[in-house]
């Protein structure tokens, strides 16, 4: 007869020094800052589609979502949110038929143009009581962070 498994014991943590609990944290008071700059409802998905579409031009899901970092399910909402919204429209790819590309329309670009002074304010308000060199530092530690676990998202450029 087998031994009985013994449970192991838990290991004594701090939560509030857990990188999944702290980012967790940030990015609620994220939405909440979000909130207040943007209250007709444009959200920070959107403004990334807004951004990506506006800077980079027609591209498929699959190249939006790993310009951005989102899932597929939260891109392809995102999208049909936005093509409702009449700020983006899907064409079929000329150089591929089974593809579809995602294009801003101009109230699209319209929309991206006005909402960039408020990102940029969420961004401040984000990141307010730092200094501008710890600033640098965070942004630069969460890139090499997120570089360092890029596969597990299934990101790619097509």
């Amino acid at each position: 007869m087998a031994a009985p498994r013994q449970r192991p014991e838990p290991v004594e943590f701090d939560l509030s020094n857990m990188i999944g609990h702290l980012l967790r944290t940030c990015q609620q008071v994220h939405v909440a800052i979000w909130a207040d700059h943007f209250p007709g409802g444009l959200t920070s998905p959107q403004f990334a589609v807004l951004h990506a579409l506006a800077h980079e031009g027609a591209l498929t899901q699959v190249a939006l979502r790993s310009k951005i970092r989102l899932d597929r399910s939260t891109t392809a909402d995102v999208v049909r949110r936005m093509v409702a919204r009449r700020l983006a429209t899907q064409v079929k790819d000329p150089h591929d038929a089974r593809r579809r590309l995602v294009r801003l329309t101009a109230a699209g670009r319209a929309l991206y143009a006005e909402s960039t002074v408020r990102a940029t304010q969420v961004n401040e308000s984000m990141l307010a009581g730092l200094e501008e060199e710890q600033r640098t530092r965070l942004v630069t530690l969460l890139g090499s962070l997120l570089e360092h676990h890029k596969g597990l998202l299934d990101y790619r450029e097509d």
